[in-house]
């Protein structure tokens, strides 16, 4: 009697559950299963097509839950037969290549970038605000189950339409950040990343460790992992969205970090004892020349402006 097709489905898929740390005699079983028939092998490749394209989607929420909703029908047909583990690691591979296809059928993410010293305004497909900063890009890709955002690089505003279906998820590298109906701000540097929440909440996640924030909290993720928390002046932090950088009792060091974004020409420290110092002004951003001319005038601080920089010197 021929061997039904779902029979050696199963089989395959044993086989190829077990085939990373199968013993000698596992593997000799294997190789003899797929030469005694032509089917054998067809079925394992199939498997194993499925089970590549699936890729880093085993683990995915959505995949999860397709595979426990075909499970509890089969439950719920009261099939008097035991589903083996055979039967679910088929479903696991369906459901890996269900999702696969669904995604790849979706269309491409939209990408925005400014270059330096601009700012742009970007509203989404569900009425989301995206307010991106000097040099800033972002990915968008939204799905039937979420709204996802990575930050590439840069800084960037987001006031949130509300949807309670599908959570909207900035990705930074360094973790990510949810929000329902929100306006927050993220910025994605080297080392760390720094979300301030202006309304709602969120939530931020990185590994393990996951910090909800209220209005006016400002948290930084380090590389090296950990997630710190502090208040912050709502007008200090948002004055980039109007061209203005504020800057209150700020270290030199910092000021010359954060102006260099805006400018082609940068500014920069002669000397590392003045990195300390601090000054207090607004100042237009990408107005470097002003920042230097307020420095000399209120710190113990020379110019020199001859060359393609602004160097700031120690009097």
């Amino acid at each position: 009697m021929d061997k039904q097709p779902n029979h050696i489905a199963e089989q395959a898929a044993t086989y190829l559950a077990g085939s990373q740390s199968e013993s000698p005699a596992h593997r000799r079983a294997r190789e003899a299963w797929l030469a005694e028939d032509a089917r054998h092998r067809r079925a394992y490749d199939e498997m194993q097509q499925l089970w590549d394209h699936a890729g880093n989607l085993r683990d995915d929420p959505e995949l999860k839950a397709f595979t426990a909703r075909q499970l509890a029908t089969m439950r719920r047909s009261r099939w008097s037969v035991r589903i083996s583990l055979a039967t679910a690691a088929v479903f696991v591979l369906l459901a890996g290549a269900y999702l696969a296809a669904r995604r790849m059928a979706a269309p491409p993410p939209a990408r925005y970038a400014t270059q330096l010293g601009e700012r742009r305004t970007q509203v989404l497909a569900d009425g989301t605000q995206v307010v991106l900063n000097t040099d800033t890009a972002v990915e968008v890709q939204y799905t039937r189950s979420q709204r996802g955002i990575e930050l590439q690089r840069g800084e960037a505003q987001f006031d949130v339409a509300h949807d309670a279906v599908r959570p909207f998820v900035v990705h930074t590298g360094l973790g990510t950040v949810t929000a329902l109906g929100t306006r927050f701000q993220v910025r994605r540097d080297a080392d760390d990343a720094v979300v301030t929440l202006l309304r709602g909440s969120v939530a931020i996640t990185q590994g393990q460790n996951r910090r909800t924030l209220v209005p006016n909290e400002q948290a930084r993720l380090s590389d090296k992992g950990g997630i710190t928390v502090r208040t912050i002046d709502p007008a200090q932090v948002s004055g980039w969205l109007d061209g203005w950088l504020h800057f209150s009792n700020t270290t030199l060091a910092d000021v010359v970090a954060e102006a260099n974004r805006y400018s082609a020409r940068k500014l920069r420290l002669a000397d590392s004892r003045l990195a300390g110092l601090r000054l207090h002004g607004n100042f237009r951003s990408g107005d470097s020349a002003s920042i230097a001319a307020a420095a000399k005038q209120l710190l113990p601080v020379t110019v020199d402006d001859r060359g393609t920089e602004i160097v700031l010197r120690s009097k």
